[in-house]
């Protein structure tokens, strides 16, 4: 009997590990950053941008299979980053920026799989519990959100094994592959979310504010055929919000906002305030994370991130802009 035990025990942590085979963390040491210039070489910068000033750009590769599909950016005071993406997956590294703070490249960069809550990979149980969307710091946890099987899971470290975070979500009629696109959290220590596709009677974009364990709603005032992708949260606890729009005769647009944090407690309807659109013919491709940080000479630096989608037409790009903080 005993053999019998320990010959099936054997094999129980064969097969879990031959399972696990191939997901491990792996150093992106082929990881190609290439720089890229936002205007064509015959455009003058300054007749595009109203706001923001474009500072440097970079467009990445790697051979790794699941490299790509990024959506969701979180880029600490170090310059340490973090994105997730469609795929299951998480990506770190450091940005490396110049002596002009330009970005320049990235080291250290490592993509893994995000984990369930039983220490499984998700990618182990399809494409329903993969579609990872927003990325967000909250209470010294990282909190990702995800589509399709709609929900928010908690990671003390995004190598490690989650918590159930947030499972309500699940309750609030989402669509399919419309759902928690855009997540940050306020300095009132409440998570806001934002559906990318959930719209009411009124066009009206709808959000929700999770305040004390307790749900309610917030709404966003429309705009064409833009749609929020991600949120990102500035000292001052008023918010950027990142926007993308595609039609097959304009093309993809890109559009930061910003969102006051007063807005969000004491207003029914929420009203961005436009701070700059990236349209062609600027390089523009399915822009899906943004995040920022403090500039050293005033004014903030803006990182927005693409989702190449796995398609060939499309890139992975990772734009640095400059705001002042000014609106004109």
């Amino acid at each position: 009997m005993k053999i019998r035990f320990y010959h099936f025990t054997f094999l129980m942590i064969f097969f879990i590990f031959y399972d696990s085979f191939g997901y491990e963390a792996s150093n992106l040491s082929d990881l190609k950053t290439s720089q890229i210039n936002l205007f064509p070489n015959d455009t003058k910068a300054s007749s595009l941008l109203k706001n923001l000033e474009y500072v440097s750009g970079l467009e990445l590769n790697s051979n790794h299979e699941d490299f790509g599909g990024l959506s969701g950016l979180i880029i600490e005071d170090n310059n340490n980053f973090t994105t997730i993406g469609d795929q299951g997956i998480w990506m770190t590294g450091q940005l490396i920026l110049n002596n002009n703070d330009e970005l320049t490249s990235i080291s250290n960069a490592k993509l893994g799989y995000l984990k369930n809550e039983k220490n499984i990979y998700l990618v182990q149980s399809g494409k329903l519990f993969t579609d990872a969307e927003a990325v967000e710091l909250f209470n010294g946890k990282l909190i990702v959100s995800f589509e399709r099987n709609h929900r928010i899971l908690s990671y003390e470290k995004i190598e490690g094994v989650s918590q159930l975070f947030y499972d309500k979500i699940k309750l609030l009629d989402l669509p399919n592959n419309g759902g928690i696109e855009a997540m940050t959290s306020l300095k009132d220590n409440s998570l806001i979310f934002i559906s990318e596709d959930l719209v009411d009677s009124n066009d009206r974009i709808v959000g929700f504010r999770l305040y004390e364990n307790k749900l309610s709603k917030i709404f966003v005032k429309k705009n064409g055929s833009f749609k929020p992708t991600d949120l990102s949260v500035l000292p001052s606890g008023d918010i950027l919000m990142l926007e993308r729009s595609f039609t097959p005769i304009k093309g993809a647009k890109a559009r930061i906002s910003l969102i006051k944090y007063q807005d969000i407690i004491e207003s029914p309807l929420i009203t961005p305030i436009y701070i700059d659109t990236i349209s062609p013919p600027m390089i523009v491709d399915n822009f899906e994370g943004i995040s920022s940080i403090k500039s050293n000479s005033g004014g903030y630096f803006i990182f927005i991130l693409s989702d190449d989608n796995f398609n060939f037409l499309q890139k992975t790009i990772l734009l640095q802009f400059h705001w002042d903080g000014s609106l004109n």
